[in-house]
């Protein structure tokens, strides 16, 4: 295993200097009430994992249907909603869609994550990773590195294999053909002895990985290494990026992973809804869950 010593970090500067300005005459805020109507639909239409009918909305939002059916009338002829010619019912148009992708695309994605890997890796002690899909590898994009003196050698640039670390498995198994575009290079290599490298148990590990929710790596990328990492999901549902916590095998005991796993999804689960994620699980990638939208496999104990 390969450690170091923590090294002196550099403070980044603060944004925009604060300029003073004439105090503006206060005044109390009255929300429009047609706007926050027209939110609460748009965030009713987004919630749905389907069209949905005109009485279930107004069920779900709480105002009569004919008020519903004014404020889906322009929505739809706004293009912020869409009415399917067959059933009548009401999804999310592609101005909706539209908005979203503005927003991602003006967001700095590692300024989204980087309170989170700092608040992760106080909360553990440990190396909290930022880590994405490039290619056939996966790629550190940032870290929270650990104060303490023994810890899992990282950097951000750094790129490891995706079939051994907790990040990779997380990156192919809810991202759909990756594994299978994986396997088809050749044969896994073996780093460590835990290395899995059969085919089938290495797809089993993935459906367990979906399942749950969460990937392990236990010292099969590095001797004396233990990681835990989780899915960022995209306002799609797609895994854009994964999550991680990395330390040494002596600190971070069986009992001590069982401890830390809900830290991470939970971690994960913060980035992802700043990213617009609304906790709908994508395709493919569903198991048992709570009624929280929580993998009940986090809540049991874990069996390695």
């Amino acid at each position: 295993m390969r450690v170091k010593m923590p090294s002196a970090s550099t403070a980044s500067p603060i944004g925009a200097a604060v300029h003073s300005r004439p105090e503006a005459r206060r005044t109390s805020f009255v929300p429009v009430q047609s706007v926050v109507r027209a939110l609460a639909l748009l965030e009713a239409l987004g919630d749905s994992r389907s069209d949905v009918g005109i009485a279930a909305l107004a069920k779900r939002v709480g105002l009569h249907v004919s008020t519903v059916h004014r404020l889906l009338t322009t929505l739809l002829a706004q293009g912020y909603a869409r009415q399917a010619p067959e059933s009548g019912r009401y999804a999310l148009g592609g101005k909706a869609f539209h908005l979203a992708e503005s927003y991602l695309r003006h967001l700095d994605f590692r300024q989204v994550a980087r309170p989170v890997l700092q608040d992760l890796s106080q909360a553990t002690g440990e190396t909290a990773n930022l880590v994405t899909l490039d290619g056939h590898e996966a790629l550190y994009l940032d870290k929270a590195e650990s104060s303490r003196s023994l810890q899992i050698f990282s950097r951000i640039g750094r790129r490891a294999p995706l079939h051994c670390t907790a990040a990779g498995k997380v990156l192919l198994a809810f991202r759909d053909g990756q594994a299978d575009a994986l396997l088809a290079r050749g044969p896994l290599e073996r780093l460590t002895k835990r290395t899995i490298t059969a085919p089938g148990d290495f797809r089993h590990e993935l459906a367990k990985v979906r399942q749950q929710g969460f990937a392990l790596d236990l010292e099969e990328c590095e001797a004396g290494g233990r990681c835990i990492a989780a899915p960022i999901h995209g306002v799609l549902g797609q895994a854009m990026a994964a999550v991680s916590i990395s330390g040494p095998s002596v600190r971070m005991s069986m009992r001590r992973v069982q401890e830390l796993v809900p830290v991470v999804t939970g971690a994960a689960r913060r980035i992802s809804e700043e990213l617009g994620w609304s906790g709908a699980q994508p395709q493919g990638a569903r198991g048992r869950s709570s009624s929280d939208g929580t993998p009940k496999s986090m809540q049991e104990p874990i069996r390695f």
